[in-house]
């Protein structure tokens, strides 16, 4: 039986801030009592970003980036999460709090074969399930070997198949999804298309947003099996590189920026509009100013955010022409961190 909400109110109220954010996570039932009761005081929550997980291109390990702080170190040493032996893991994919973990130049394994090069995106609401699902969607191929052949068709196709892994069943299963609306394109035609935007998602309100190679952005539907392209917010994005990314009202789409093309910009994409989907621009920001001061040749170690733990090679590995075996020699990590310049926290 269910308590009543007064009752369930003065119950969450016993609980600390980080306890009625758990609560509120729970159900939609849950969330409207502490949103119509206003349990969490916004005074008493964290104001700050507290760093940022990144991976470098080439790289197997994922760095955090943060402001100096007080409080111990954040170590991105992940190797704990799996048996040994020891290796390199990175942080290939999040979603609400869950990260996806994949050892050093390792690939998800399927039942089937997929054909084609695909990237991982984890689908989670804890809010609707204490499930997840893994969903593998295809990336548009940058170059064709000589020896490959390629029929003019249709990208994506009409109905797109994607191996799906559900952790309530604790499987693999191949879904089909219908497409809404025209294609992106045809293939080959777009083979080639800049390989700038690898791995850029967004889940927003039960939909799953891949941004493929700068070109559109799909947009996934899980619970009716649907799938759409939206276009990118500029008609010719020519060498722009975007990043795809959620936000408190919704799916954004940030351009970085250039030497060419010193500007910032970011569009919030509207789906309410007289029934149709547009990006609609936020921000217009030139930085032309500050060019001259970033510095692409060394790294800069003192500044208001630094890495906790750069150039950090817990692993390495010596090999021997006469010998196939190989040692692993277990180094202690570089850390450099200088935060006596900063007495601030963050």
């Amino acid at each position: 039986m269910a308590l009543p909400d007064d009752v369930l109110a003065a119950v969450l109220r016993r609980l600390p801030p980080r306890g009625i954010a758990a609560s509120r996570c729970v159900c939609k039932e849950w969330r409207s009592l502490v949103d119509g009761r206003r349990l969490l005081r916004a005074d008493l929550l964290p104001l700050s970003l507290a760093g940022i997980l990144l991976n470098y291109d080439s790289t197997w390990f994922t760095q955090f980036l943060s402001r100096p702080t007080a409080a111990a170190a954040v170590s991105c040493r992940l190797d704990y999460t799996v048996p040994p032996p020891p290796a390199y893991i990175y942080v290939k994919d999040h979603c609400n709090g869950l990260l996806l973990l994949l050892r050093e130049e390792c690939r998800l394994v399927v039942p089937w074969a997929v054909g084609c090069n695909e990237n991982e995106y984890l689908v989670f609401d804890p809010t609707r399930s204490p499930n997840y699902e893994l969903f593998m969607v295809p990336k548009v191929p940058y170059k064709l070997r000589e020896e490959e052949e390629c029929e003019e068709c249709e990208w994506p196709p009409s109905t797109l198949i994607l191996p799906v892994f559900s952790s309530k069943t604790g499987s693999w299963e191949e879904r089909a999804f219908d497409r809404e609306g025209d294609a992106a394109g045809t293939l080959p035609a777009m083979v080639g298309s800049t390989p700038f935007c690898d791995h850029q998602c967004g889940y927003w309100r039960g939909a799953l947003y891949v941004c493929f190679s700068d070109c559109f952005v799909m947009r996934i539907s899980p619970s009716d099996n649907k799938y759409r392209v939206i276009r990118m917010p500029t008609e010719d994005p020519g060498d722009t590189q975007f990043y795809l990314g959620k936000s408190n009202n919704g799916i954004y789409c940030a351009s970085l920026p250039s030497f060419l093309r010193p500007q910032i910009l970011v569009w919030f994409l509207n789906e309410r509009y007289c029934g149709q989907t547009v990006w609609v621009l936020k921000h217009d920001m030139d930085i032309s100013h500050i060019l001259p001061n970033l510095n692409y040749d060394e790294q800069q170690r003192d500044g208001p955010w630094v890495l906790q733990h750069y150039n950090y090679r817990p692993f390495n590995f010596n090999y021997d022409d006469d010998d196939d075996d190989e040692d692993d020699v277990e180094l202690e990590p570089i850390v450099e961190e200088k935060f006596e310049k900063f007495e601030w926290d963050s």
